[in-house]
């Protein structure tokens, strides 16, 4: 299915990929057209971008859009902090949007070693070789429609079944959102492997560790909060209060932290259509 949107088209995703893949998202900019900033919202997930246009420059945070480019194929994420990206006109690019450890099902790459734990260096992988055949094949055919086909036909070949314990962790996420239990030792619990074990296998297949998980599902949720009262004043009291952060520097810390700007001007930014955000990656809190 293909939505429609001022800068581009969403395609969804159907059985047997929708535990993998989240989205294909073709950006387009017209050759007559005018230049587009946009922002994505931290998800935790991969990007695979295919660049069939201009170079496309990137950015982290609150960095301006100057340190990273997209020329023909780009991994990003996971992704802990804003991403900033700029449309020239003759901008055409396919963005493949991950689920989770779809990323990892799918490459078999160890998401431990391709990121770290700062620097937008450690964000992206640029140009890597591997997706260099991929990309001339895409390249070559004339439509978007036939080159999500090929990417979804591509997917399909490579998928692998799930690892596990990951699957364990999958099937047990309202775990992590409640306050009494210990997820690690809860998953250990059932998988009968140690909890060093657990946090290692976690961090291979996802990029990251559980506590950064944990810390980013509690800011998933103030965004969401954020999102249901659109065009609404919101008290930052109200958001400390229904998340249960320490006081206003506790959120102030991860909104600096995730979006790199304060809480109020990320709700001033909200509403003029130049943030995206990923909502349905995770599931709610119960």
């Amino acid at each position: 299915m293909e939505q429609t949107d001022i800068n581009g088209a969403l395609f969804l995703v159907e059985a047997p990929l929708e535990d993998v893949i989240n989205s294909f998202y073709h950006m387009v900019v017209a050759s007559d057209g005018e230049p587009i900033t946009r922002h994505v919202c931290p998800n935790l997930e991969m990007m695979l971008v295919f660049n069939f246009g201009i170079p496309v420059r990137i950015s982290f945070h609150n960095n301006p859009l100057n340190t990273e480019i997209i020329r023909r194929t780009a991994a990003i994420g996971p992704l802990r902090q804003m991403l900033n990206y700029e449309l020239l006109p003759g901008a055409d690019a396919l963005v493949v949007n991950f689920k989770f450890n779809g990323f990892q099902r799918l490459f078999g790459m160890p998401l431990t070693g391709l990121t770290g734990e700062e620097g937008t260096n450690a964000e992206i992988l640029t140009d890597e070789g591997r997706f260099d055949r991929l990309w001339e094949e895409l390249a070559a055919l004339p439509t978007t429609e036939q080159r999500v086909s090929l990417l979804k036909q591509s997917a399909i070949g490579l998928l692998k079944e799930n690892d596990q314990v990951l699957q364990t962790v999958i099937g047990n996420l309202a775990q992590f959102f409640n306050p009494r239990v210990d997820p690690v030792k809860a998953i250990a619990a059932d998988t009968r492997l140690s909890e060093r074990s657990i946090q290692l296998k976690f961090q291979k297949h996802t990029g990251y560790s559980v506590k950064e998980l944990l810390r980013f599902l509690r800011f998933k949720e103030v965004i969401a909060y954020i999102l249901t009262r659109s065009n609404q004043k919101i008290a930052i009291f109200d958001l400390i209060a229904e998340h249960d952060y320490h006081d206003q520097s506790h959120l102030i810390k991860d909104f600096q932290y995730f979006l790199g700007m304060a809480p109020q001007q990320f709700i001033k930014n909200l509403n003029n259509g130049s943030f995206c955000v990923v909502t349905d990656t995770y599931p709610a809190q119960p």
